[in-house]
């Protein structure tokens, strides 16, 4: 299912509010003008009969024009402003009577009345404000509603804001990092939430300390017993018992080194990267694993350099060298140095299960001896350096590449 921002679907809403106010105000605004267009028809009508009707009951020029200003009409007396209106002014009606005529002219957006009765001419200007006013309330309304709803759409966004904050926190908290900075101002529900989770960020770094804390003390305690046993190993007379104890000793060794890995990958520490030759690793790997070189055949077709944790990287590759050996119908493994990838292969039958079930912890192929955390710690160390463990069977054997891009 595909996320969306909250954010996104706030500014959506408030978007369809502003676009159906907007749509409700011209709407209003089209039927106030169809309105207004059928009632000034009407008033025209209505005006002409009335002017006509009081030019023919005619008493005095001062009732004549106090009648004029009943109706919203206002006398243009100047004849230079008459002229002036005149020129340029757009027939809109014409109406015929017994004594006279009456014309309705329209000049920037005013209209006029044009009487002509027994000789005489006179202008009328219609000052009725019609609908103007309700016009104005309307956009009035319009102005302040959007405005309101752009405050609130604000104060919403504003209110939110710490739920970024929030989620960047949470990423940290992803990563690994247990430091959050989590003093959030907002809602009541969005403190409940930050304070949750620098709660629980406390109790598992409280839990982490802890178990580093352990760890590192059972690490400390096996390896004084190590360390004497194989001082006391190497004081055995017969070569050969010497030797595996030796060996035995190492393997213990090995084994707390690959512990303390796994916990710094579990614990997502960050790698120590430096640039090192591909090759100075693979030494190391061969190293710490105690290989026999006669078991391995090794082709060095190039000795790139990369980033990278000397310590994590070769105990990845020293796994991947161990499997190849375990795993091997000859007992032998091939390391093939590339540019781009180095390779693992040995002779055997094909996985019997896809890459990722041998990626997970404690899974092995048959009864095999160790943990089954081989493949889970290099994976995880790959991950950690933005590599990744490619598998193919090909020509009878089984390939492990680990790809540097």
């Amino acid at each position: 299912m595909k996320k969306s921002s909250i954010f996104l679907w706030i500014t959506i809403i408030f978007l369809l509010g502003f676009l159906g106010i907007a749509g409700a105000y011209f709407l209003s605004l089209k039927y106030i003008t169809t309105a207004e267009k059928y009632q000034r028809q009407k008033r025209f009508d209505y005006v002409s009969q009335a002017i006509i009707l009081q030019l023919s009951n005619f008493k005095d020029v001062q009732t004549l024009l106090t009648n004029f200003r009943a109706l919203d009409l206002l006398p243009i007396m100047h004849l230079k402003e008459v002229r002036a209106i005149l020129d340029g002014a757009q027939p809109i009606k014409k109406r015929k009577f017994p004594i006279g005529q009456v014309l309705v002219l329209k000049k920037n957006d005013s209209y006029y009345f044009l009487v002509q009765s027994f000789g005489n001419v006179i202008l009328l200007k219609d000052i009725s404000k019609n609908m103007a006013s309700l016009k104005l309330l309307y956009t009035i309304i319009f102005a302040v509603t959007l405005g309101l709803l752009l405050m609130i759409y604000i104060l919403m966004l504003l209110k939110l804001k710490p739920l970024k904050k929030i989620t960047r926190e949470i990423g940290k908290f992803s990563r690994g990092q247990l430091d959050l900075d989590l003093d959030i101002q907002g809602f009541k529900e969005l403190n409940e939430v930050a304070a949750a989770l620098d709660n629980a960020a406390q109790s598992l770094k409280n839990i982490q300390n802890s178990r580093k804390l352990l760890l590192r003390n059972i690490m400390h305690e096996l390896k004084t017993p190590i360390t004497k046993g194989r001082i006391q190993a190497e004081m055995v007379e017969d070569p050969k018992q010497r030797q595996r104890l030796v060996q035995i000793f190492e393997k213990l060794n090995s084994l707390i080194n690959e512990l303390a890995a796994l916990e710094a990958v579990n614990s997502k520490i960050k790698p120590n990267f430096e640039n090192l030759h591909l090759g100075d690793i693979l030494d190391e790997a061969i190293n710490i694993g105690m290989f026999d070189k006669k078991d391995l055949i090794i082709e060095r077709h190039a000795n790139p350099i990369i980033q990278a944790d000397y310590r994590l990287m070769a105990i990845a590759i020293k796994n991947l060298i161990d499997n190849a050996l375990k795993y091997a119908e000859d007992s032998k493994a091939t390391i093939i140095l590339e540019t781009d990838h180095i390779a693992i292969a040995n002779k055997g039958a094909p996985l019997k299960e896809p890459l990722s079930h041998y990626l997970e912890p404690f899974s092995k192929e048959g009864k095999r001896s160790g943990f089954g955390l081989g493949l889970y710690l290099v994976d995880n160390i790959l991950r950690l350096h933005g590599f990744s463990l490619v598998y193919r069977y090909e020509g009878g054997e089984n390939i492990f590449s680990v790809a540097f891009k």
